[in-house]
């Protein structure tokens, strides 16, 4: 009775794994250790209710033969099951929230020299060098074979549509367009595979704000999405309604939606918050707004001084207020922090400014070297060019 008394917890305890999994945005998928243990524990529980029926003799037997196949699925599931707290991002989280993007490509790399099939380390291999454009055209082939081998993988699919996004946002209205499907394709699946992942719904929230309506861009739908996500997550569900708000230019009600989040020990979640007070910065530069932009950049500085968006989002506000040196200085810092920073094209436009044309051509070069299309890439060209003359 004992024995049975254990089987009889333990879809509480493969409950508890999966939500564990899920908590952590992780996927379970058929072929892993987790999951084999779990359709072993069916098993088990499916002999449990026919033993019961057997004889005495025979049922004890069983029992033992089950006592013995029990340990040996509980030390798998255990196995399987990562410790609490962690996760498969974990060692990339370390690096993201130091700031060290050529860290997090080197152990991507190194991770998949191991197993090419790890979905974990290709997502976040993707994520550093999306900018890039002949690291994305590198990594394009294999997020498509990704989902070949493993299509049940929404990370998969997230970093095809990220991919996919950065060679639209690079190119021309006519090369968004062409992607758009796809990129929407991709965001939705990951969504579909994963819901609980604030990541993939948040990509997937920012298509259906910027993307036109004709592609399948809609402000209800992220509206929708965000309400969903509020489900099963409020504070994270209110990020998303505050960046809906961004997006409507409504900038007083997504400011006070976001400093009344309240994420505690949560770091995954004041990440979340202080990435979309950035995006509220940078909206309120857009917007011809520095002042209150510069504020903002400020206060989110004192409270972390090593975070990297913050100092380059200042630059921005005042660069956009002709404090020259000032910009120089916080762009600057944003480049020592992380350089993966996209801070050349605004330091280009700063050295050119003050006269430094030596500096505005070195940093505008650096910025065509990984941005070569697009808007900004034709502005910089253009002041290459002003530039190039002067010195003849």
């Amino acid at each position: 009775m004992k024995l049975l008394h254990i089987i009889a917890g333990l879809p509480a305890l493969a409950s508890g794994a999966v939500a564990l999994y899920s908590l952590k945005g992780a996927k379970l998928h058929r072929k892993s250790g987790t999951m084999a243990a779990l359709l072993d524990i069916r098993m088990l529980l499916a002999r449990a209710q026919s033993t019961a029926s057997r004889s005495d003799e025979t049922a004890s037997l069983s029992r033992a033969i089950m006592r013995s196949h029990l340990a040996a699925v509980l030390a798998a599931l255990l196995a399987a099951t990562p410790a609490l707290g962690q996760s498969a991002d974990a060692e990339f989280d370390v690096l993201r929230r130091a700031g060290k993007s050529a860290e997090i490509e080197s152990l991507a790399r190194e991770r998949l020299a191991r197993n090419p099939k790890d979905d974990v380390a290709l997502w976040h291999l993707g994520r550093a060098v999306a900018q890039d454009a002949r690291k994305r055209d590198e990594l394009i082939p294999r997020a498509e074979q990704c989902i070949k081998d493993m299509p049940q993988s929404a990370r998969c699919h997230n970093l095809l549509g990220n991919l996919y996004g950065a060679m639209a946002s690079s190119g021309s209205m006519a090369s968004g367009l062409k992607y758009a499907g796809r990129i929407k394709s991709m965001y939705v699946t990951a969504v579909q595979l994963d819901p609980g992942h604030f990541g993939f719904r948040r990509d997937l929230n920012q298509f259906y704000l910027h993307a036109p309506g004709i592609v399948g861009g809609s402000v209800s739908k992220a509206i929708q999405s965000s309400n969903d996500c509020s489900r099963f997550d409020p504070a994270r569900g209110q990020v998303l309604r505050a960046e809906v708000r961004i997006y409507e230019e409504e900038f007083d009600e997504a400011e006070s939606m976001l400093a009344a989040i309240e994420p505690g020990s949560d770091i995954d979640l004041a990440d979340a918050v202080q990435a979309s007070t950035t995006s509220l910065g940078l909206a309120l530069v857009d917007h011809r707004e520095a002042t209150r932009a510069q504020k903002l950049f400020e206060r989110q500085i004192a409270a972390d001084p090593g975070y990297a968006n913050a100092h380059f989002g200042l630059g921005r506000a005042l660069l956009e207020q002709k404090m020259l040196d000032a910009s120089i200085a916080s762009l600057e810092r944003a480049l020592q922090l992380d350089p993966k920073v996209r801070a050349h094209y605004r330091l280009g436009i700063a050295y050119q400014g003050k006269g430094d044309t030596a500096k505005a051509l070195a940093m505008l070069r650096q910025f065509l070297s990984y941005s070569p299309q697009g808007r900004a890439a034709d502005d910089a060209r253009k002041r290459v060019d002003e530039l190039t003359a002067k010195q003849q």
